[in-house]
């Protein structure tokens, strides 16, 4: 074997060197020669384009059963279990396939060879004493007996596989190869808990990552990594069915296996997806040396222009013997005058324009514009070789109409559809070899845990059994995974609910005509529903909803046969009997509308009169209100009047008083003066009699 893959690696050996050129250009790794080049990489930003359109999200696959027989239920709970059962674990984090397909999209795109490899993982245990069923085995040779074990888990991996780790035997087209193989790098102990203790520590650490290997360009792989490793070949042999584990440095094998997954294609990995291969050898040739002149044509137009630009400067000459010119450039600052010695000479020569000379700026202009214009359209020829147009890539002309717009959709999408159906059926092929191996090699019950089937309802769990039962016993896998280009590319929400609307429309009208005839023509039924299970097959996305469509086809089917259609006559007879009832229940409904009527307009008068009797009591008590309010102010008028009458009286009354206290008081005055008067008199009286002279006739 080790002369094989020898002879392999030679055949492989300018692919694997264009393959490195092609990630140095992508990566724009450049040496020291290149390092002052100005490059347009239009290959990486074309690259992300196409990447971006070929895989953008988890792809839904398909399983469907080789004959889509809608009353054989028993394969469509199986493909129900086998899908559900590979799509589990597709969004789980652990799980390994979406960067998978993420790195062989980009490796495609990039050196030209995308492969993945997949591989099975049993987790088991001890069984406790306790569920053990009656005794143990005791070998006879006295040793003790080997624990018995249970399966606990079981999964299958999809390992990345480096394009340059893929290996195959040298053939002209895919189908004519004799062996396929990978590289696969193992440290000490992993060597150890693979091969045994034995093996393991003899074979030789002999990767090294730091050795420049095909050619003295540099890689764009680790070169320091710090964990020494050893290079083994794990070959599949297709001729013999055996599997060979070898290693350079160890001259023995490191193991051998006679077909150790029983796969009907024998090989755990996919077909891998080469570029540009044709009949004669399926060494892949990258996208990149299909057009690389005009990469390299684009490169050179970009450094030329890049080197116009730094030349776009305000740039001359000038006579070395004025001073003055130079330090105008250099020293001059706004509003200043720069002296000149002798002013004639400098006049004859011709003045500031006979001294000073500039760099033609319009040349390098025009040359710079032309190289402009070429760039362009050497990037229109790349877009035109890619097949990636401006609509794709989010750039338009507003001058565009809408109907130009779709026209490029139409035909950028037709450009990439060949190899979006490339990546759809490596993605397909990766998941037909993961369900054929969960088939052949998983427990029942890990099986159901993982489709969880008890979640889709009694109607399936009834054939839970019997289809497990025809997974395990199929000789060959005869199931069908598709996986179609629209759903890993991005998703289109608007033509998704189109299709829709578009399978509900066409479902709905065939129902309306088919309705009718079922009726009319019972045996009709078989061919009728036979043909809506034909339709609807066709419909992109329909199997989703497929079972439930066989299970309610398959209940129309067994439902009883329609009654027999009865006689014309008597049909006839029977539908004068009953519109004479119908009119004859019209007319008594009438008859008790209209009594219905009549009493209710009695009613209704009936209400009315006594309404209006309330209204007259009401307005009679309203009149009778107002006397009452009337009265009540003519009384408090009234009382109001003799109060203020009263109230004056009591004012002049009083007044009065007054009036007679103070003419009591003035009267008690004038008495009280008159008395002080009379005795004044009386005094002076007796006084002047006092005074008066006696007589004798007085004596």
């Amino acid at each position: 074997m080790g002369a094989r893959d020898q002879q392999a690696e030679k055949e492989t050996g300018d692919f694997h060197n264009r393959g490195r050129k092609t990630v140095r250009r992508f990566t724009d790794e450049r040496d020291m020669m290149e390092a002052q080049n100005r490059w347009f990489n239009i290959y990486y930003a074309n690259t992300n384009i196409m990447t971006a359109a070929l895989y953008a999200q988890l792809p839904k696959p398909t399983v469907s059963r080789r004959f889509k027989d809608y009353e054989d239920d028993v394969a469509r709970v199986a493909a129900l279990i086998l899908q559900r059962s590979i799509t589990q674990d597709l969004d789980d984090p652990r799980d390994t396939f979406d960067s998978t397909m993420k790195c062989a999209v980009q490796d495609r795109l990039i050196p030209g060879l995308a492969a993945a490899w997949l591989r099975l993982e049993t987790d088991t245990e001890e069984v406790p004493e306790q569920d053990l069923m009656g005794d143990t085995f005791h070998p006879e040779d006295g040793t003790e007996p080997e624990p018995l074990t249970r399966i606990t888990d079981q999964r299958v991996c999809v390992d990345y596989v480096y394009w340059q780790d893929f290996i195959w035997s040298p053939c002209r087209v895919w189908e004519e190869r004799r062996w396929v193989g990978r590289r696969v790098y193992m440290d000490r102990e992993a060597l150890i808990k693979r091969f045994g203790e034995d093996k393991g520590k003899q074979v030789p650490l002999d990767y090294n990552p730091t050795a420049i290997k095909h050619g003295s360009s540099p890689q764009s792989t680790p070169k320091n990594e710090a964990v020494q490793k050893a290079v083994v070949y794990e070959i599949w042999c297709r001729e013999s069915r055996n599997v060979y584990w070898i290693s350079k440095g160890y001259a023995e094998l490191l193991d051998e296996k006679h077909d150790p997954l029983r796969l009907v294609g024998f090989e755990p990995c996919p077909r891998p997806m080469l570029a540009n291969i044709t009949t004669s050898n399926t060494c892949p040739r990258p996208d990149y040396y299909m057009i690389q002149d005009q990469y390299q044509e684009l490169d050179s137009l970009n450094n030329r222009i890049s080197l116009l630009l730094q030349a776009c400067k305000v740039v001359g000459v000038y006579d070395k013997s004025s001073e003055g010119i130079g330090r105008m450039l250099t020293e001059g600052f706004d509003n200043q005058l720069i002296p000149v010695d002798n002013w004639a000479m400098f006049a004859e020569k011709g003045g500031l324009k006979g001294n000073i000379d500039w760099l033609p700026l319009d040349v390098v202009v025009t040359a710079m514009t032309k190289l402009i214009e070429n760039r362009e359209l050497v990037k229109q020829q790349i877009y035109e070789l890619t097949g990636i147009s401006d609509i794709v890539r989010g750039a338009t002309k507003a001058s565009e109409t809408l109907g130009a717009q779709e026209i490029k959709s139409k035909f950028a999408s037709i450009a990439i559809k060949k190899r979006q159906d490339e990546v759809a059926q490596f993605a397909a092929d990766i998941l037909r070899i993961k369900a054929e191996i969960q088939v052949k090699h998983f427990t029942p019950e890990v099986l159901i845990k993982k489709s969880n089937i008890q979640g889709t309802g009694e109607a399936n769990m009834q054939f839970v059994e019997q289809a497990m039962a025809l997974l395990q016993t199929e000789e060959g896998f005869e199931w069908r995974i598709q996986i179609t280009a629209d759903s890993i590319a991005q998703a289109d929400y608007a033509m998704e609910k189109a299709d829709r609307v578009e399978f509900l429309t066409a479902v709905s009208s065939y129902l309306e005509k088919a309705v009718p005839m079922f009726q009319l023509v019972p045996g009709s039924s078989a061919l009728l529903i036979s043909m809506l299970k034909w339709a609807v097959a066709g419909f992109k996305g329909a199997d989703e909803i497929e079972g439930l469509i066989d299970q309610e086809l398959d209940r129309i089917s067994k439902a009883p046969p329609p009654a027999p259609k009865p006689d014309p006559e008597a049909q006839k007879m029977d539908l004068e009997k009953q519109k004479g009832e119908q009119q004859m229940q019209i007319a008594q409904q009438k008859a008790e509308l209209d009594a219905q009527s009549k009493q209710q307009d009695l009613q209704l008068k009936k209400q009315l009169a006594e309404l209006e009797i309330r209204m007259k009591e009401m307005e009679f008590q309203f009149k009778i209100k107002e006397l009452q309010l009337e009265e009540q102010k003519f009384h408090m008028e009234m009382n109001f009047e003799a109060e203020a009458t009263a109230r004056d009286q009591r004012t002049a009354l009083m007044e009065q008083q007054m009036q007679l206290r103070a003419s009591a008081q003035q009267h008690e005055q004038s008495l009280q003066q008159g008395e002080e008067m009379g005795a004044a008199k009386l005094k002076q009286a007796k006084a002047a009699a006092a005074a008066k002279p006696k007589t004798g006739g007085e004596e």
